[in-house]
């Protein structure tokens, strides 16, 4: 028997699952939907059943979840699922078990990256000892901070994306008022997530006066629409998708300066997540860093704070790799 470790993305729509050799070889890479399956195990019964698994022995696993970590146990934000570490380990040969958030494996991957899956946005002024600051924006909205430590990057997972949203001007105030009608709390995560992307241009067409087209009406019911909104956008034949979107870019700067000023980030502010990996353009426009860099009498140090975007959508997995080596090592 071959060792080897188990590495998993688990969000609210995909679940990555990669097992690799302690020698860091890839054996395999599977892709679920959430949504196929009643529950986690219930992922992992399917994957263990896999010929290519046989002859390797899990030292380790890491879970990264998309949701809240509470000691060994961790709920999915946008799934009903719990995830029980000490209940995994009894069902299935995992090995030994790390739980971990979502974007905690983000930060913790971005070092192995290739240079070709980081584009920078704003150089700034680099502070290698300075703190890390890391958003994305997906099925929900990820934030985590990074701290130089002794021995390498030590890494904070959060739940700051469910914090209040702050509308920067009269069309986000009514977007915040549109929004707390339907759900009461409005946070962040409300506006930048796919959903949010979609509640967006239904907050702007209902403010002008405008019915969704039968494409459009299709695409939320099949949960398509925040795909269709930014293919819609960059065809440049759709205004509505257009502006949703710039709004969305808006809000996302603003809230990604809110994250570097936290921790004033002159090691760099990272922005992941599928929504800006696919939408780099509108990114790298002017909306989302004139967002960023209108802090007020913070102005002059948002600036000096480096801003890259990450393409590479499976660096959560490559951060959950990384932490089962560490821990079977």
């Amino acid at each position: 028997m071959s060792d080897a470790v188990l590495a998993v993305d688990l969000g609210g729509t995909k679940i990555l699952v990669q097992l690799s050799t302690v020698a860091g070889d890839l054996v395999l890479e599977q892709r679920y939907q959430s949504d196929q399956f009643v529950d986690f195990e219930a992922v992992l019964a399917v994957f263990f059943t896999l010929p290519e698994i046989a002859g390797y022995q899990l030292k380790a696993a890491c879970l990264a979840v998309a949701g809240p970590v509470v000691g060994r146990t961790a709920s999915i934000t946008n799934l009903p699922w719990q995830i029980d570490a000490e209940s995994l380990s009894q069902q299935f040969p995992l090995g030994t078990v790390v739980l971990c958030n979502d974007f905690e494996a983000v930060a913790y991957g971005i070092d192995g990256l290739d240079s070709s899956a980081i584009t920078t946005i704003q150089p700034g002024e680099l502070d290698n000892l300075a703190p890390r600051a890391v958003i994305g924006a997906g099925t929900g909205l990820g934030q985590a901070f990074m701290f130089a430590g002794e021995s390498g990057w030590d890494v904070v997972g959060t739940e700051g994306g469910n914090v209040d949203f702050g509308p920067n001007d009269n069309e986000q105030m009514a977007l915040w008022s549109y929004l707390n009608r339907q759900f009461g709390h409005v946070s962040y995560e409300r506006i930048l997530s796919g959903s949010g992307l979609e509640a967006i241009y239904a907050f702007l067409a209902e403010q002008q006066g405008k019915t969704l087209s039968t494409k459009m009406q299709a695409a939320v019911d099949s949960d398509g629409a925040p795909a269709l909104i930014s293919q819609l956008a960059s065809s440049g034949k759709d205004d509505l998708a257009e502006a949703a979107l710039q709004l969305f870019m808006r809000i996302y700067g603003a809230q990604a300066g809110n994250l570097a000023l936290s921790v004033l980030a002159r090691g760099g502010v990272y922005i992941a997540g599928g929504i800006a990996a696919k939408n780099g353009a509108y990114v790298e426009q002017g909306s989302f860093m004139a967002a960023f860099l209108s802090k007020g009498k913070m102005a002059a140090l948002m600036p000096l704070m480096p801003v890259h975007l990450i393409t590479d959508e499976s660096v959560g997995l490559s951060g959950a790799r990384y932490l089962a080596l560490r821990s079977a090592l």
